[in-house]
């Protein structure tokens, strides 16, 4: 596992060493308001992968000896991994509140968890944050950086859009990348679930069980409606950070991407 140091101080260094604004059409302040608008596509992917952070905690009640010692060591994972994911989530939320900051001609603060002395964001290969990614998310702080208290002009705007992209392009796939693995586990967690209780009720025939098998059924019931609700939830979450790409995309005057 690698890790790459994300230092503020220094990515604030880097931008004041000037930065010409290329010349050129610029997006409307209020098309960038429609875009920063969509930043509750982040705000469904974070709690989607809260949810998948949170994976053991609902699971352990339905595990056998050797599921659990697995799952253990899953959700270790899991949490260490969130910290890095809450991360890339946060900086791309705070460059969107930035850019509507910018587009009100206002000036723009970075929450605490940012604008602090360094962050360090890991790279999770097996789950799809890769070192493009972390370099990604550096590129992305460096621009909030640049953006702290800079005055509202739509000529920094372009130049930020289009310097953005790229970076917001990979860490957006990477959140999609991600939600296709908490789709998975998901799935993973159904299985497990409904296939206990399915085998609880089938062999709860005695008189003295018919109760624990009326409960067990109304538990299953409600279990297939929440996986059902969240496998839906996974796809919209997906189809929102698709529209916020191919947005960013348009606005920065790039191709809008594939995926």
């Amino acid at each position: 596992m690698r890790t790459v140091q994300v230092t503020l101080s220094f990515c604030l260094c880097l931008c004041l060493c000037g930065c010409v604004v290329a010349p050129g059409a610029s997006p409307s302040t209020q098309q960038v308001r429609a875009l920063a608008a969509q930043d509750d596509a982040i705000a469904d992917f974070s709690a989607l992968a809260l949810r998948y952070r949170d994976s053991y905690e609902r699971l352990q009640p339905y595990l056998d000896a050797q599921q659990d010692a697995l799952e253990k060591r899953l959700d270790r994972q899991r949490r260490d991994m969130y910290r890095d994911v809450a991360q890339i989530s946060l900086a791309l939320s705070q460059y969107l509140q930035a850019l509507a900051q910018l587009a009100k001609q206002d000036r723009h603060a970075m929450t605490a968890e940012i604008n602090s002395a360094g962050v360090a964001i890991r790279a999770w290969p097996d789950a799809g944050i890769n070192d493009e990614a972390v370099t990604a998310a550096t590129i992305v702080l460096r621009l909030l950086a640049r953006l702290q208290g800079e005055a509202g002009q739509r000529a920094v705007l372009a130049q930020t859009l289009q310097e953005g992209n790229l970076p917001v392009q990979t860490l957006l796939a990477t959140l999609e990348h991600l939600l296709s693995l908490y789709d998975r586990a998901g799935d993973n967690e159904r299985d497990i679930v409904l296939g206990l209780l399915e085998t609880d009720i089938a062999f709860a025939e005695a008189p003295a069980q018919r109760l624990l098998a009326v409960l067990a059924k109304t538990v299953q019931q409600s279990k297939k409606e929440e996986y059902r609700l969240y496998g839906l939830r996974h796809t919209l979450a997906r189809q929102k950070l698709s529209a916020l790409a191919r947005q960013h995309a348009l606005l920065a005057g790039m191709e809008p991407p594939l995926w």
